[in-house]
């Protein structure tokens, strides 16, 4: 949500904020704008929609050598050019970009306006700018830049909430930044500066970046970078080692969310080639599970529906407690957990705020914390006592595929290591290796019609029981996040208690029947649906009699494997179908409307 770029140096600066902001156009957003200035002059481009409606707008300014831009996902005030970043202060002298949300900020801006200030948009963040202007007026002494520094620590002081904060003034020569509960970095390279949300933007500028820490705040001159505390103390960071690989060019395929569905084989062959090295587990050991007595694991959306299956794969192997809760439940209703607790937190990007306040929960608990995260330089990472990358890669589509495989995946690994450590069972990724072969990404010619019919459908039911509802659950939000149809997925035993008054004529219920044990059974509450006018497509790897098979409008004939790893299986066809209904339906599935890719406000 929201991305946040930053530049001080040499190259035209508007060129490069806006190659930055297209290379953070995946976390999501709804408007875009930059703030530039030269040694004279400050100007603001906005626009809303595509970043190339802004690169259409921007008109060079003479000499200008430093600037911030920003791409919006909009929570306070519609996604209007007014209401886009960057924000001015009534001067019109700060310029202010910001990622997060100020909780305080209708208390704020009612002093403000008390105090003769006039606002222009419906946004939390032009609070920042006009405090900046009021806090500076406020300071004694020459206007240096460590006298706007001093004002940024305390307008900052004053907000309550969450931000990543780029500044930059008229008048002075530097780039201001600030982090508390949203993610930001800097870089610098032969003295050129950069900041970002994601260090993905330094890649072929720097080969090290510096991560900020909550409360970190800092400016850059044209001759140094500096890191204070809120205490305007003084601070030494080490640079860390930037050791990413942009994969953003979708090659032969029209989007990256159909070429990320492809790239699940290679997602798990990475996870094989480094979870068969012993020393990429060895902080899991016995002694580090003996007092573990439950499991909770922790995520949201694609994440929380791995999660689940984590949990019942967990349960199952181990034969302890263990359950999956959705991080913005957890952290206002959280179960009974405490020392002898694992808390598994599953996330893509490791910077989802829910997640994250759950974490801080756990911690304070004393729980055992381990993540399971795409990406390995985020907040989640840092902050577990244990991490598991899942070595997806940059995913680029809102719509996760490859990482929720890379997430099932990487807890069924988890899995293992605990059964092997506590039951002494071994540990053999063999069963990875049968699942990648098993894999029927190719069918997506035979998924394409199935896609163009559930297309035009005004809703869809979606049926299981054990693994197979978990599948539900993922396929659902993968067809309501891209395609905009309404589906919901019910246990299948549940129907007669209120889901099948939902059932009339031509309604369609999709059943995932991957069970043997439970075949008859699902298949059953299916055909309770069609005697009332439903029509009835199958998931399954098991052939039907004919008579029987012969009872649905289409059916998807999976792979089998044994053990949970059948959700993934189960799952492909579902990614591809939700992206075939995604484009017969007029729609960019790559980028869904209203939703964005790092969720880091709650």
């Amino acid at each position: 949500m929201c991305g946040i770029v930053g530049y001080f140096g040499k190259e035209p600066v508007e060129d490069i904020l806006i190659k930055k902001l297209k290379l953070l156009e995946y976390r999501g957003y709804d408007s875009a704008g930059i703030a530039v200035k030269n040694s004279t002059s400050l100007k603001v481009t906005k626009a809303v929609g595509e970043i190339s409606n802004l690169k259409a707008k921007v008109k060079p300014l003479n000499s200008a050598y430093l600037g911030i831009g920003h791409t919006r996902w909009a929570t306070h005030g519609k996604p209007i050019t007014t209401n886009a970043h960057p924000h001015l202060s009534t001067d019109k002298c700060w310029a202010v970009v910001h990622n997060g949300i100020i909780e305080n900020y209708e208390i704020l801006r009612e002093d403000l306006i008390d105090k003769g200030h006039h606002f222009l948009s419906h946004t939390d963040t032009e609070v920042i700018a006009k405090l900046l202007e009021q806090t500076f007026a406020n300071l004694p002494g020459d206007d240096s830049c460590d006298k706007y520094l001093t004002a940024l620590v305390n307008t900052c002081n004053a907000l309550d909430g969450s931000f990543a904060l780029g500044v930059i003034n008229k008048k002075a020569d530097c780039v201001l930044f600030a982090k508390n509960n949203s993610p930001l970095y800097v870089a610098v390279n032969n003295g050129e500066f950069m900041m970002a949300s994601d260090p993905t933007c330094f890649i072929g500028f720097s080969q090290s970046y510096f991560a900020l820490c909550d409360g970190d705040f800092g400016m850059m001159t044209k001759s140094c970078l500096t890191f204070c505390d809120k205490n305007l103390n003084k601070i030494e960071k080490t640079p860390v080692e930037l050791n990413l690989v942009y994969s953003g060019d979708t090659n032969d395929f029209n989007h990256f969310m159909l070429k990320e569905i492809y790239d699940s084989r290679r997602v798990i062959d990475n996870i094989i080639e480094l979870y068969s090295k012993k020393e990429t587990l060895s902080g899991f050991t016995k002694e580090t599970f003996k007092r573990i007595t439950n499991i909770k694991i922790i995520g949201c959306g694609s994440s929380y529906n791995a999660a689940v299956i984590g949990a019942k794969m967990m349960q199952e192997r181990l034969g302890i407690d263990c359950s999956a809760y959705v991080a913005s439940e957890f952290r206002y209703s959280p179960p009974t957990f405490g020392k002898n607790t694992m808390a598994i937190f599953v996330s893509q990007s490791g910077e989802t705020a829910d997640v994250l306040a759950a974490l801080n929960l756990a911690k304070a608990r004393g729980a055992l914390t381990v993540s399971v995260v795409n990406v390995e330089h985020s907040a989640l990472s840092k902050s577990t006592d244990l991490t598991m990358p899942l070595k997806a890669g940059m995913e680029i589509a809102v719509a996760s595929t490859k990482a929720y495989v890379g997430a099932v995946v990487v807890l069924y690994v988890l899995a293992l290591k605990f059964d092997s450590l506590i039951r002494k069972t071994g540990f053999d990724l063999q069963q990875l290796s049968t699942l990648k072969d098993l894999l029927q990404i190719e069918k997506e010619p035979e998924y394409q019609p199935i896609a163009r019919l559930l297309s035009k459908a005004d809703k869809l039911m979606m049926l299981g029981r054990g693994y197979d509802y978990y599948t539900a659950l993922e396929a659902c939000i993968k067809i309501v996040g891209t395609s905009y149809t309404s589906a919901t997925p019910y246990f299948a035993g549940e129907l007669k208690h209120g889901p099948l008054a939902l059932v009339s004529k031509g309604t369609y219920v999709i059943a995932f029947a991957t069970d043997n044990d439970i075949l008859t059974k699902t298949l059953a509450n299916a055909e309770e649906t069609a005697a009332r006018g439903a029509k009835l497509i199958l998931c399954t790897p098991i052939e039907l009699p004919k008579e029987q098979a012969s009872r649905f409008v289409h059916i998807i004939k999976v792979n089998k494997i044994d053990g949970p790893l059948q959700t993934v299986l189960n799952i492909i066809p579902w990614q591809i179908i939700a992206y075939y209904m995604s484009l017969y339906k007029g729609n960019n599935p790559d980028r869904p409307r209203n939703l964005a890719k790092s969720v880091t406000v709650e």
